[in-house]
């Protein structure tokens, strides 16, 4: 029980974090919150804050005691993810308290044991044409398994497009963008290893609550732009999703929500991320697609902002005053 408390405790100081909300954070440390709670990634608060320009946040945290230099498992510094971002001020308080970056690491340190997955005791929650997604426990932790049917290995094209998911999900790192844990890349079936999101997916939560209050509406939204905007603003190279639909945003336990599946992700040479690109057509969900996607068009990251409106259009909102007579 104390220790499902700790992780609780955790995971509520590094969203906080995450969002700068340096009262939550003050109150938190005041009552025995650990500064150097770490997230099955190795992640602290002050990676979190660092990332993503919290400058305030920054300076409780140090004067806390945060570690300066904690090492994620991508072997990465908080001062290496505000350089990453250009937030200068807080590279600025990271070096002066004896910040620094370590060497990148390399893919190769995602590697994961398949022995220490135990599929033959998976639960399987989907399956699609190529393969299938199991819960199964990873080091202790729940997560999800992302697994390609061994006789389509063969495929080069479907593996392209395994390797391609991989390195793209390898890159990304944000509190709502669902966070990639590793891979199994040099034994058959071919894994690739997230988080486990339990309590289900947007189109789900939509089904059971109907029409949502202005609040959550309002909410749900910033979450689904906030991954969306770290996705096409991401250094060196911008991100299109082109599949973005409620299926693909996942519930957190706190309450907000993550961008998922970028099977059908595609990274834009940054050199000309101000043009548009001739790319597949008719790639994602119809009912959520951009007109010049399904026209097979030259298209651009305004796609994903087609997918949102729709998104939030569905979404609606509950009529908060009775309506008139």
């Amino acid at each position: 029980m104390g220790s499902f408390k700790q992780e609780e405790e955790t995971g509520t100081l590094l969203y906080y974090a995450s969002k700068g909300n340096v009262p939550i954070l003050k109150h938190m440390l005041d009552n025995g919150t650990s500064v150097d709670a770490v997230d099955y990634d190795g992640r602290t608060a002050l990676h979190l804050a660092a990332s993503e320009g919290h400058t305030a946040a920054v300076k409780l945290l140090l004067e806390y005691g945060s570690s300066v230099n904690p090492c994620d498992r991508f072997n990465e510094t908080p001062l290496a993810n505000a350089r990453r971002y250009g937030y200068e001020e807080i590279c600025d308080l990271l070096v002066a308290s004896g910040g620094f970056v370590k060497p990148i690491s390399t893919l190769s340190e995602y590697e994961i044991d398949p022995a220490e997955l135990s599929l033959e005791k998976a639960r399987s929650v989907g399956k699609g044409a190529f393969g299938e997604i199991k819960i199964v426990k990873w080091r202790g932790t729940v997560v999800a398994a992302k697994t390609i049917l061994s006789h389509l290995t063969s495929d080069q094209k479907i593996v392209k497009e395994f390797v391609d998911e991989l390195a793209l999900l390898s890159r990304l790192r944000h509190p709502n963008i669902m966070q990639f844990l590793g891979a199994v890349t040099k034994t058959q079936p071919f894994i690739i290893v997230t988080e486990y999101l339990p309590k289900g997916d947007l189109h789900d939560y939509l089904d059971r609550k109907g029409k949502l209050d202005a609040l959550t509406a309002v909410k749900f939204a910033l979450d689904i732009a906030k991954g969306m905007n770290y996705l096409h603003e991401h250094k060196p190279d911008p991100i299109v999703h082109r599949d973005l639909k409620p299926r693909n945003l996942l519930l957190h336990e706190a309450g907000y929500l993550k961008v998922a599946d970028f099977g059908l992700g595609k990274l834009l040479d940054a050199s000309e991320a101000t043009k548009q690109y001739l790319m597949t057509g008719e790639t994602g969900s119809y009912r959520y697609m951009a007109p010049e996607v399904f026209l097979h068009k030259a298209y651009d990251k305004s796609v994903d902002v087609f997918s949102f409106a729709i998104i939030v259009h569905e979404g609606g909102v509950k009529r908060i005053y009775p309506r008139r007579r």
